[in-house]
């Protein structure tokens, strides 16, 4: 039952493709001969491990059956969108084992803001690699890539082609955690909101330093339901009002407010940059239908509701509480 999940999820997102389409058809309509992702949590394969210690077990459990990097016991998101390219899943930037970038690399880290931190990893749960960081990480690899793959032995096996880059797919899935950045440090959902235009200020500057470098096509993933996250509800359950499914409404509507803005700064963005193909993927939507809807996606789905429940916060905690991933453990 989760296959099917997981089909119909990545339908919805890949549609945006123009000639592209789901479950196979997008290896033959897109032509990307690489990806290169930039984010957090949800789309993080190993980023944070390599830098500061591995993802512990249950991470990895279902479908790798070892740690494997992502915050999650499954494949995520961006694993699919790999394999639905026909492209093996994306090395971690940061990773110096086992890795292999010929055909994209991972700068993405969990806890990544777009927005830098003004608190140490220890201090806040946020990672010091915020977007400003992983464009860095962008802009030194293309240029060192192509300076070691000219010379010679390993570095074209596990080095991209110059021309990768230009052809390549540019995944962006960020943002959740300036939202509760601002929570953590007690700001109200109207303080918050008054910072959001700076964050996707700066996340437009990202996308046009990364066409800058001759990137064109981008594939951008709105935030997700915060409401429904189980840490989110552990830690406001008592204080805010939920919605007609037991998610918290003030955060889903912050999120919801993040998204239109983010949509906004999108439009304006295939505007000013009349050579990119910008597709805006609305993740929050088929997210808050997984979790809401879960009686409609099998009897896997079925036993869980995001309504708090003390008596088993610990399983929602692996399953549903990372919904970006956990949807998908089996596969």
């Amino acid at each position: 039952m989760a296959m099917a999940v997981v089909v119909a999820a990545l339908t919805l997102l890949t549609s945006g493709f123009p000639a592209c389409s789901a479950a196979g058809a997008a290896a033959a309509a897109c032509d990307f001969p690489s990806i290169f992702n930039f984010g957090d949590s949800n789309s993080d394969t190993g980023g944070l491990s390599a830098a500061f210690g591995q993802a512990p077990p249950p991470n990895g459990e279902t479908y790798f059956h070892r740690p494997a990097g992502r915050y999650c016991d499954g494949r995520l998101l961006i694993d699919f969108i790999a394999e639905d390219l026909r492209l093996p899943h994306l090395s971690a930037y940061l990773d110096s084992v086992g890795s292999n970038f010929s055909h994209g690399a991972n700068f993405a880290t969990a806890g990544s803001p777009i927005r830098p931190q003004n608190m140490t990893l220890a201090q806040s749960g946020y990672s010091p690699i915020a977007l400003n960081v992983q464009l860095v990480e962008f802009s030194d690899f293309l240029a060192r890539s192509q300076y070691f793959r000219s010379q010679g032995g390993v570095f074209p096996r596990l080095l991209p082609r110059e021309e990768y880059f230009s052809r390549a797919l540019y995944t962006f899935d960020i943002g959740q955690n300036d939202l509760t950045a601002g929570l953590t440090q007690n700001m109200t959902i109207d303080q918050i909101k008054a910072y959001i235009p700076d964050v996707t200020a700066q996340f437009s500057d990202a996308i046009k330093k990364v066409y800058a470098e001759g990137g064109r096509s981008f594939w951008i993933h709105n935030t997700g339901p915060l409401g429904c996250l189980i840490y989110i509800m552990n830690r406001y359950h008592l204080e805010a009002p939920e919605d007609e499914h037991g998610c918290l409404r003030p955060f889903n509507e912050l999120a919801q407010y993040f998204n239109a803005k983010l949509k906004e700064a999108v439009d304006t963005l295939r505007t000013e940059l009349p050579l990119a193909a910008v597709t805006y993927v609305d993740v929050y939507s088929v997210k808050y239908n997984l979790i809401t809807q879960a009686h409609q996606h099998g009897d896997y789905l079925s036993t869980f509701t995001p309504s708090f429940r003390p008596n088993n916060f610990s399983r929602m905690g692996r399953l549903i509480g990372a919904c970006h991933c956990r949807i998908s453990s089996n596969m």
